[in-house]
């Protein structure tokens, strides 16, 4: 049993199809008010900067706030306080599937009092999966960290699926990318496993453009994304013990150079966004 996002769930019991679950997420983006919008609403912004970074949001990978943050139209704080309004207006995927007519009421109460209830059991074993782990205060950074790099800069939600040990648990996908760390007493390879669209949203992501090709320049840039990931646990690691310190990754394409695990205690973390799988994990 692993962790799912509820529309996963919903699908895998049949209770909806892909084509209605898609229906259902583009009818949520009708309701829920854009961050330029509320901006709008509250005289943040005018109609020509807002035209202004929609027009540049469409050259790039990012969301509006980044966007506006980068070009300094709106602070942090500001995008916080509208981004916590855009959700208190938002439009859940559940009253979307009612709204559609795709599920009946009494159904979505139901199925979500038990999607709730698998979930925080699925929770409990993924937190006493990592507290048996002899690292787990180097695995449980390294991967939130990571999580957080998708979520705020790769406008990617993401979540732990299931946390595992030995070799036989990894789930190698297209593109893994190898970061050597080292403490004063410990090695370790951090890994990160990502399908080919997740690449791609990757480089977008730290070269400001869309990238459509995993060509030398975008791979470089891929390295880069996990650079910062694990270079920012490394400095959280270190506030509280010895620094720890990072070679420059490494980029496998599973498919013409395979990556061949060397660690003798090989941690596998599972983790999944609404429409991709990925895994993040740690040779020992």
């Amino acid at each position: 049993m692993t962790s799912r996002f509820f529309g996963q769930y919903l699908l895998e019991k049949g209770r909806i199809t892909s084509q209605q679950l898609a229906s259902a997420l583009e009818y949520q983006k009708t309701f829920a008010n854009p961050i330029c919008v509320l901006a709008l609403e509250k005289g943040i912004l005018t109609g020509e900067q807002v035209n202004k970074l929609l027009d540049h949001q469409s050259k790039v990978n990012r969301t509006f706030g980044d966007v506006a943050i980068v070009m300094g139209f709106l602070s942090p704080s500001q995008v916080d306080e509208l981004q916590q309004e855009q959700v208190g207006r938002r439009v859940f995927l559940g009253e979307a599937l009612v709204s559609k007519g795709y599920l009946a009421a009494e159904v979505l109460d139901r199925e979500l009092k038990e999607y709730r209830k698998e979930e925080e059991k699925i929770s409990s074993e993924i937190a006493v999966a990592f507290g048996k782990l002899l690292h787990k205060e180097i695995v449980t950074t390294f991967t939130d960290l990571m999580i957080l790099m998708f979520t705020r800069f790769a406008n990617q939600s993401v979540k732990i699926e299931q946390c595992e040990t030995g070799k036989d648990k990894l789930r190698w996908f297209r593109w893994v990318i190898s970061q050597k760390v080292a403490g004063h007493d410990i090695e370790f390879n951090c890994l990160l496993s990502v399908p080919a669209k997740l690449i791609l949203q990757m480089a977008s992501t730290m070269l400001d453009e869309a990238i459509s090709a995993p060509d030398e320049l975008a791979l470089d840039a891929t390295k880069e994304f996990v650079n910062v990931a694990n270079g920012n646990a490394c400095v959280k690691l270190s506030q509280n013990g010895p620094t720890f310190r990072i070679l420059p990754p490494e980029v496998h394409e599973t498919t013409t150079k395979p990556y061949h695990c060397q660690g003798q205690e090989v941690v596998c973390v599972h983790l999944a966004s609404p429409d991709s799988k990925l895994e993040v994990a740690f040779e020992f």
